[in-house]
């Protein structure tokens, strides 16, 4: 965690109005969703193969992705940004959205062609993933701590000592946290 202190000082420095702070905090945002883009992919490639549909769809090439992601940041209100954890569930919450809009036009193009039964298992897929985010949603208003640990593990990569410094909390109790979503959201997505 040794860039957190120099991107709580850009933020901070953004936040006083310098230019090339926010210029920095836009680079590092790019790095940082690329990374983790990448990562993704990776796992997807290892778990399902090289030529699985998540991987076919241009949505989630790395490059496409972290694009989708750094210009929807770029346009948001980053007013509430005040430190690197604040910026993490940022940046985890516009990756998930995207990927969420992304699903749901899966979801009308299926609707649309489900007299041709082109999408079978893939639409399915799409299909768990828009009731995973309103599972989520649920979530994350009845447990908060426990949802932000969830999705910086999950949409950000981060490992469990980091996102316990970020919500200054034990590692223990992250891994408490992350075994609870686990177990929550699979008895919501089982019903």
């Amino acid at each position: 965690m040794t860039a957190e202190p120099a991107l709580t000082d850009i933020i901070q420095q953004w936040h006083n109005g310098d230019k090339l702070a926010e210029n920095q905090l836009y680079q590092f945002a790019y790095l940082r969703l690329r990374k983790i883009a990448q990562q993704e992919r990776l796992k997807s490639a290892s778990k399902h193969g090289i030529d699985n549909a998540v991987l076919a769809d241009s949505i989630n090439s790395t490059t496409a992705l972290v694009h989708d992601a750094y210009i929807k940041m770029s346009k948001s209100d980053l007013s509430d940004i005040h430190s690197q954890r604040d910026f993490y569930l940022m940046a985890a919450k516009v990756m998930r959205q995207i990927l969420i809009d992304n699903a749901r036009t899966h979801q009308a193009q299926k609707r649309q062609s489900d007299a041709l039964n082109t999408f079978g298992e893939q639409g399915n897929q799409f299909e768990e993933l828009v009731i995973l985010d309103k599972a989520i949603d649920s979530f994350s208003v009845r447990y908060p701590r426990q949802s932000d640990a969830l999705k910086l593990k999950y949409l950000m990569g981060l490992q469990n000592k980091e996102i316990s410094h970020l919500l200054e909390c034990s590692d223990s109790l992250i891994e408490k946290d992350l075994k609870f979503s686990r177990s929550w959201l699979q008895a919501r997505m089982a019903s």
